[in-house]
């Protein structure tokens, strides 16, 4: 048992020794291992340390560029902002001019329209040798703009001549007739020769026409006449209408003032004749003693040469009270018809309204010049009325001074006469 223990253990030990021999030589692989691992890592730091240099080397060249990007960018910001304000700035000078020249284009445009529309009418525009064309504003150039001055400029000198050519002319019966035109620049021209005419130019046909009617103004080759409307004022007064043309619209209404004044004027007429013959009388009676029945102061006189005493006074104020109505007769008359005009006025001017806004309601028109031509044809009535009111009232108080004049001189005159009788009677007593 003993001995199976021994080897046992010799066993064990010699495991033991073999172990120990292994463990050992693990122990220095692992010290040589470790040294060669060491140098290893070492060696990668010192790699890793070299890089890292690099790495923070190329860290500060690139932060250094980063430096220098970062100020270029900004000097290249502030660039592209003051080239930004810059190519602002220009474009609105641009816009500004392009504006400006779009301006002057259409002032071209405009002035040549306007020439002419103002030389076309009056025939200026066939001595015109400035070869102008009107144009549109895109095609507007310096020659353009060249070829409307010269023609400007030759229009002007032209309206200050007195032209004359012979040139076809339309008659008023609608024949052709070669004559002498004269024109005074754009004013006005006429035809001379058998029969010297005033003349008014056809733009569209380019010919000269006669006028018709024909102005009453004659034609004078020897003096100027210079119509500064060019033709309008030869126009309207050749067409003007006369006083009959001019109160047709005021229709019935118009007579009937028409008719009124008439009879308001022959009354006055007749009553200021009549006061006028009474007042010559009546004066000439004054210096007369022997009373006559011709006159109204006569017949107060016989009349008072009737009676004696106190039936004197009743007996001539009698006398002139009979007088008077013969002094106011057609007085009240005329101021009666003097009213009446200014009423018939406003009645014809009514009517003429309701007349005037039934045809507009009918043919649904609102034209402003249908309107104010209704309007004026209304308020003739109303202008006729107040012409003859205005006139016949100043009659009727030129009437009634008079009348009142001579009541006063036969009231004086009468006094004086009871006075002298009173004055006999007490005389004779």
């Amino acid at each position: 048992m003993k001995s199976v223990w021994l080897m046992i253990a010799l066993a064990v030990g010699w495991q033991s020794s073999v172990s120990a021999s292994e463990l050992d030589r693990v122990l220095q692989q692992v010290k040589q291992g470790s040294s060669i691992e060491k140098k290893h890592a070492e060696q990668r730091v010192q790699q890793a340390l070299g890089e890292l240099s690099d790495a923070r080397a190329t860290l500060a060249e690139a932060q250094d560029k980063l430096k220098q990007t970062n100020a270029s960018n900004i000097a290249l910001e502030d660039r592209i902002l003051q080239l930004q304000e810059s190519l602002k700035q220009r474009r609105s000078q641009y816009q500004a001019q392009r504006e400006s020249m779009n301006s002057v284009f259409k002032h071209v445009v405009e002035h040549g329209d306007l020439m002419l529309q103002r030389v076309s009418p009056h025939g200026l525009w066939q001595f015109d040798q400035s070869g102008f064309v009107q144009q549109k504003e895109e095609s507007v150039d310096i020659a353009h703009i060249k070829s409307l001055w010269l023609a400007l400029l030759e229009q002007s000198v032209l309206s200050s001549k007195t032209l004359r050519s012979e040139q076809t002319i339309l008659l008023a019966n609608g024949q052709q007739q070669i004559a002498q035109v004269t024109q005074y620049g754009p004013f006005n021209a006429y035809a001379s020769g058998e029969g010297s005419s005033w003349l008014h130019y056809l733009a569209g046909e380019q010919v000269w026409m006669e006028m018709a009617p024909q102005p009453a103004i004659a034609v004078d080759p020897q003096q100027m006449v210079i119509d500064p409307s060019f033709g309008a004022l030869l126009d309207k007064q050749a067409n003007a209408p006369t006083w009959l043309e001019r109160m047709e619209p005021a229709g019935v209404v118009g007579v009937l003032i028409g008719l009124i004044g008439l009879i308001g004027v022959g009354i006055a007429v007749v009553r200021s004749v009549a006061l006028r013959k009474a007042k010559r009388e009546i004066y000439a009676q004054m210096s007369e003693r022997e009373a006559s029945e011709g006159n109204a102061l006569g017949r107060v006189m016989l009349a008072s040469k009737q009676c004696h005493g106190a039936q004197l006074e009743a007996v001539i104020d009698e006398a002139v009270l009979k007088e008077v109505p013969n002094f106011k007769t057609g007085v009240g008359s005329l101021a009666v018809f003097a009213s009446i005009p200014p009423l018939l006025g406003l009645l014809g001017t009514v009517d003429g309204m309701i007349e005037t806004f039934r045809i507009i309601t009918e043919h649904g028109s609102a034209d402003s010049q249908l309107l104010s031509g209704g309007i004026s044809q209304a308020l003739l009535t109303t202008e006729m009325g107040l012409m003859v009111a205005v006139p016949l009232l100043l009659l009727h108080c030129g009437l009634k001074a008079q009348s009142s004049q001579l009541i006063e001189v036969l009231e004086q005159q009468s006094a004086g006469l009871i006075v002298l009788r009173q004055q006999a009677d007490a005389q004779e007593s």
